[in-house]
C-alpha cells in the first residue's frame, strides 16, 4: 500500500532525476565548450563550481531518502 508520505518520497525523487538530467545538459555544453578550444573564463568556472554544488546536494538529497526508506522498512 503507497501512504501520503511514500507518496511524497516518489514526487521528490522524480523531482531529483528531472535536476540530475538539467545538471547532465549543462556539463555536457560545458564539455563540449572546451572540446571546441574554448577558454576557462570566471563565468565558466563560476558555471563548473554551481553545477558541481548541485550535484553534492542532490547527493545529499538521495541518501537522506535512502535512510528514510531503509527506517522504514
Amino acid at each position: 500500500m503507497i501512504t501520503s508520505a511514500s507518496n511524497d518520497k516518489i514526487k521528490e525523487i522524480k523531482k531529483l532525476i528531472g535536476e540530475l538530467g538539467k545538471i547532465g545538459s549543462n556539463l555536457n555544453q560545458i564539455a563540449r565548450y572546451f572540446n571546441q578550444g574554448g577558454i576557462l573564463s570566471s563565468e565558466m568556472r563560476n558555471e563548473i563550481r554551481k553545477s558541481l554544488r548541485d550535484i553534492y546536494e542532490m547527493k545529499y538529497e538521495v541518501m537522506k531518502m535512502a535512510g528514510d526508506f531503509r527506517g522504514s522498512n
